[in-house]
């Protein structure tokens, strides 16, 4: 089954990744150093890229997992309070979810494993800690562990997963708001990660030889090297700024 922490990307993304790369070893090359030589950052940038990409299609994933596994929950609960026994309450859910979703959603390929697992007498819990260690979402650990816990304690299923449906709904729904009210301030931060670039163009520009005494020398290749350094550092730095987590 499908390892959540791992990300396949599509040719497209890869193509993307190295087009960004090429334009912005390109630019580099040109603003920091006015040298062919300087190309060479591209052995940096690129893998960069694509670690980025790769991150942000792991963390898109996980997103959708937790939206969907909270709809699932929901569904599952309702069916249960319906009459339908635990394992035909999961069954009902699959066919729910892939008419909500769709066959190929994460939620609904999981809900088709532990079906075909649930019919060979494999406990629910243990498949719902299995999604919870490859999926690595806190949502679905949490619910695994309480409700293995109720169910060896003979506690009360329709109470625990009322509540534990809420508390995911409630950290899901945060989560989202707060990816809404930081959408325009990752704008703001992407902005502020091209002004450097944009302002040595801008003097290129307007004041051409204005900064040829920082190329074709030691001391101006080490003072742009610091300086590229510096900047590559200030946008890492705004990336781990902008991810919230709750």
């Amino acid at each position: 089954m499908k390892e959540y922490d791992k990300y396949r990307m599509t040719k497209k993304e890869m193509f993307l990744c190295l087009g960004i790369s090429v334009f912005l070893s390109g630019l580099v090359a040109w603003l920091f150093y006015r040298s062919i030589y300087g190309f060479l950052i591209f052995v940096v940038i690129f893998p960069m890229a694509v670690m980025r990409e790769r991150k942000e299609g792991i963390r898109r994933q996980k997103q959708r997992l937790s939206v969907q596994f909270k709809e699932c929950i929901r569904i599952v609960n309702s069916a249960m309070q319906s009459g339908y026994a635990m394992e035909n309450a999961f069954a009902e859910a699959q066919k729910e979810m892939e008419r909500l979703w769709g066959k190929e959603a994460e939620i609904c390929m999981e809900l088709r494993y532990m079906n075909q697992q649930i019919h060979f007498n494999v406990p629910i819990e243990v498949l719902l800690q299995d999604l919870a260690r490859r999926s690595g979402v806190e949502e679905i650990f949490g619910f695994g562990q309480v409700f293995g816990q109720a169910k060896r304690s003979g506690g009360d299923f329709f109470r625990i997963l009322t509540e534990t449906s809420q508390r995911i709904s409630e950290k899901v729904e945060l989560q989202r708001e707060v990816n809404t009210v930081m959408a325009a301030k990752k704008l703001e931060q992407r902005i502020m990660n091209v002004i450097p670039l944009g302002i040595l163009s801008f003097i290129e520009l307007t004041s051409p030889g204005f900064l040829n005494v920082m190329y074709g020398n030691l001391a101006g290749i080490l003072g742009m090297s610091l300086c590229l350094l510096l900047y590559g550092l200030a946008y890492l730095l705004s990336e781990r700024i902008a991810d919230i987590k709750i």
